[in-house]
């Protein structure tokens, strides 16, 4: 029990850090999106990099803030259904779809990972003028699909405690700072 209570606690602590950290990057896309305002309507001087880069952070913006918003029950339920069960009926019904999001992410983590160890090996750029190195951004999917597997596992574990107990045993207790 206190093994599981430790991959929960670490689980939930790793992923509201993450988020945490990945929060920030709306800041430096800000900053580039406005750039890229004044730049091309103000002065007529688009650039070649701006809009790239914002997409290269608001990707991993993304794909790393997955696992957190799993974690806080952000992600879209029907609730038609679901809303409707109590406690022990959503945690048995969460139980039965989280084997297709381990299969999902699995596949995903599994194909993206063998597609960054390739864009490593290579020094992948994009095939913009500019070429900027793309493999960074390649790593956030894997990363984040790990992160998101954990985050899953570590749901599936509180609903069967749910299940078998009757109540929430290990709620999260992980604020981001």
């Amino acid at each position: 029990m206190k093994a599981i209570q430790y991959y929960l606690h670490f689980t939930d602590w790793l992923n509201a850090r993450f988020a945490w950290i990945v929060a920030f990057t709306i800041v430096p896309m800000l900053c580039i999106m406005v750039w890229e305002i004044v730049m091309r309507y103000f002065f007529n001087a688009p650039s070649l990099w701006a809009y790239e880069i914002s997409l290269f952070l608001y990707g991993g913006y993304i794909v790393l803030g997955g696992a957190y918003t799993h974690m806080t029950g952000g992600h879209v339920n029907v609730d038609i259904f679901w809303g409707q069960l109590s406690p022990r009926g959503r945690a048995m019904l969460d139980i039965v779809t989280s084997g297709f999001t381990f299969l999902f992410l699995g596949v995903l983590f599994w194909v993206s990972l063998e597609i960054t160890i390739n864009s490593w090996r290579l020094g992948e750029t994009t095939m913009t003028h500019w070429k900027p190195i793309y493999y960074p951004l390649r790593t956030t999917l894997p990363v984040g699909c790990l992160l998101f597997l954990m985050q899953v596992l570590a749901k599936l574990i509180r609903d069967v405690m749910i299940v078998v107990k009757g109540e929430d045993i290990f709620p999260v207790r992980v604020q981001v700072p």
